[in-house]
């Protein structure tokens, strides 16, 4: 089976908006096999579970009303991207897209002006116009970032419920997965957060029984027991070394292939945070705060059929992506040397062909 890393990117006007690599598993060593060279900022990318079609939230091709668009690729050959179609859906690309556990929908979040959505996909992975959305209201105490609503992410990690974090008003909002029209939040679900700590991402463990909210503007992770959208803290742990003081960002949160590690990444602090996940609570304990060898890494993931040893990382103000080898004894990431310059990587979307 061939490893490959599907990479998005802030690229603005430049050309190769999405880049393709084929890892080799065992050393880490990568190279660009395909592009789609008139994507423009295609920011966030999810991909089928049954590997035919990419997704990816970008900037719309055309002139319109709304210029955030999701765009559909079939993959030819499993890696090679072709745009099938686009839809228009809010006025910025959206920051987060993710699918349905069946595949059967598409979820967004758009950071700038608060709204979060759905839309169908047919059959042959094209889109449908959206079916469902939300536009959140409200602010927080960190008058500069959250000065509105900030919706940054939306996932439905069980077939019923839609977990949307908002990053301005602190609060993970659950929706019904299979909404239409305006969208109405669920009793008794969801989270509150601590005030100014700016809920960015959430990773679902593969038990689905345990969730790890990431808070960017905290910069910390909280654990939770989780069931049908109801969200039980259980601990918060600090990314940052004791006493830290200098500006810094929480950015992606990913947890290991076996389910034993989690990862969450700082810019700023340049470092990837690892914690073990301890089986039997799902509370976490520190291993280490692994620094990088660029800067700025917004997000980062582990390379498919590597067995959670190898993690590509963007390193969005260097202009690179990088391997590193993830040492468990240790909580160490080891760069192996292999780099490759694009401009600004925001998003990488691991499988196997």
């Amino acid at each position: 089976m061939r490893s490959i890393m599907f990479v998005g990117s802030n690229c603005g006007e430049e050309a190769r908006g999405v880049r393709v690599f084929e890892v080799d598993a065992a050393s880490g060593a990568f190279e660009q096999i395909a592009c789609v060279e008139e994507a423009v900022d295609p920011i966030y990318l999810a991909l089928s579970a049954d590997g035919r079609f990419l997704y990816s939230a970008q900037k719309f091709s055309r002139d319109s009303e709304l210029p955030g668009a999701v765009a559909a690729y079939a993959l030819e050959n499993g890696f090679r991207p072709v745009m099938i179609c686009e839809q228009a859906v809010a006025l910025t690309v959206p920051c987060h897209i993710s699918l349905s556990p069946d595949g059967k929908r598409l979820y967004y979040a758009e950071y700038r002006n608060a709204w979060a959505g759905a839309m169908d996909i047919n059959p042959d992975g094209t889109l449908c116009a959206p079916a469902a959305k939300v536009h959140h209201t409200g602010r927080g105490p960190n008058s500069v970032r959250q000065e509105a609503a900030h919706c940054h992410y939306a996932l439905c990690p069980d077939g019923k419920n839609l977990c949307v974090c908002d990053l301005g008003i602190d609060r993970v909002v659950v929706y019904g997965a299979s909404c239409s029209g305006e969208m109405q939040p669920l009793s008794g679900k969801g989270y509150s957060g601590e005030p100014g700590a700016g809920p960015r991402h959430l990773a679902f463990h593969p038990d689905g029984r345990r969730a790890y909210l990431l808070n960017e503007l905290q910069s910390s992770v909280v654990s939770f027991d989780y069931s049908d959208g109801v969200f039980t803290k259980t601990g918060v742990y600090s990314m940052l070394p004791d006493g830290f003081s200098g500006e810094t960002k929480a950015a992606a949160i990913k947890i290991s292939p076996d389910g034993r590690f989690l990862l969450a990444s700082n810019r700023g602090h340049d470092s990837i945070a690892v914690f073990s996940i301890i089986p039997d609570t799902g509370q976490l304990r520190r291993v280490n705060i692994a620094p990088l060898g660029g800067r700025f890494p917004r997000d980062f993931s582990f390379a498919a059929g590597s067995g959670g040893r190898l993690v590509m990382v963007g390193h969005k103000l260097s202009d690179e992506a990088a391997m590193y080898r993830f040492e468990e004894s240790d909580g160490s990431l080891v760069q192996t040397g292999d780099v490759f310059h694009m401009t600004k990587p925001l998003c990488f979307v691991p499988a196997l062909v």
